[in-house]
């Protein structure tokens, strides 16, 4: 299909698309693959994906955000931000329609909150965006312990199974996207990145953990004379 089809016939085939769509990595990049080909209708197809997503299946809400989440990685290589904007404003809404279905949308909260934290990471959007958008999902996880029972006696052993497989499935692309940094990053992004997540060091405890750490790999080293120093300076 050309870049010049028309809008119905583009809605139609990404609707039915997005129906077949699967746990499979193949299927979720298909998807994406489609939408990026056809960005010029990006609010035709964006609005077919939120259609689609409140009124599928629990379980075919997740393969939709994993396919939203599919979108954004080809859209920042592609430097194309249509879609992220067309989702920003959506955010709570889609946060909600992925994980509030009654006592059973529990189970989609760990897989959201992966990709939420893989949002944040690739910086698609506004930490505070984000932050606002996931406060109804910290709030369902504070509650999953009561509805954990209900939950798990909805699902005979054959859906955990392969619900069980379909999660791993999912998670492989995330796992591979991890270690890939966007090309116009500078050159101590991801050192800052770590930085800014590492929490401040203990002076009472972290230091002479360190000087120890320090001393089992160089022994040789006037380590003794440093930590003297130290309980001088403390005294």
């Amino acid at each position: 299909m050309s870049e010049e089809s028309d809008p119905f016939e583009c809605r139609l085939s990404f609707l039915d698309l997005l129906k077949k769509v699967n746990a499979s990595q193949q299927s979720i990049h298909k998807v994406a693959i489609y939408a990026m080909r056809h960005r010029n209708l990006c609010e035709d197809l964006y609005s077919c994906l939120i259609e689609q997503l409140e009124q599928a299946s629990l379980n075919a809400r997740l393969n939709i955000i994993y396919v939203l989440d599919a979108i954004f990685s080809a859209s920042q290589k592609s430097r194309y931000s249509g879609y992220i904007d067309l989702t920003r404003p959506d955010l709570p809404r889609i946060i909600h329609a992925v994980v509030a279905n009654g006592p059973k949308g529990v189970l989609n909260i760990p897989n959201t909150q992966k990709i939420i934290n893989n949002w944040k990471r690739k910086n698609y959007f506004e930490a505070s965006e984000l932050e606002e958008a996931e406060k109804p999902l910290l709030e369902y996880a504070a509650s999953s312990n009561q509805t954990q029972s209900i939950t798990t006696d909805s699902f005979s052993k054959q859906d955990i199974l392969r619900r069980m497989e379909e999660d791993r499935e999912r998670h492989k692309r995330l796992r591979e996207e991890i270690w890939i940094r966007p090309a116009d990053e500078g050159q101590d992004a991801e050192f800052e990145e770590f930085w800014n997540t590492t929490e401040r060091l203990d002076p009472e405890t972290d230091y002479e953990m360190m000087m120890i750490q320090n001393m089992l790999r160089l022994p040789n080293y006037p380590w003794n004379s440093m930590l003297d120093q130290r309980s001088a300076m403390s005294q």
